[in-house]
């Protein structure tokens, strides 16, 4: 073997330092491709999340709405079935009131 063929068959230390910086750079383009994929994801759940959330708070308002309606009716027919009942606690409530207000 010649001289000259072993010193190919080693690589030297500016051929490291290039091969290096290649993996690096490569790297990086995978590193900030990788980044990029996160945060589509993340942007798309953090969305679907928020919609989600909008949904459900939705939801809710109907379902208070609706008990809200029921609660209503149910007080119109039990005021309507005992009136003096009604207004005998509506005038205990205003003297608890007035009593507790002169402290």
């Amino acid at each position: 073997m010649s001289l000259g063929s072993k010193a190919k068959a080693q690589p030297t230390a500016a051929t490291d330092i290039e091969a290096v910086s290649r993996q690096l750079a490569s790297l990086r383009e995978d590193m900030s491709r990788l980044t990029e994929t996160v945060s589509a994801i993340a942007g798309r759940r953090g969305s679907r999340m928020a919609a989600d959330i909008a949904e459900g708070f939705d939801e809710a308002k109907h379902y208070a709405e609706s008990k809200g309606r029921t609660a209503e009716a149910q007080l119109e027919e039990s005021v309507a079935a005992h009136p003096f009942m009604t207004i005998g606690l509506a005038a205990g409530a205003g003297f608890l009131v007035g009593a507790l207000s002169r402290r």
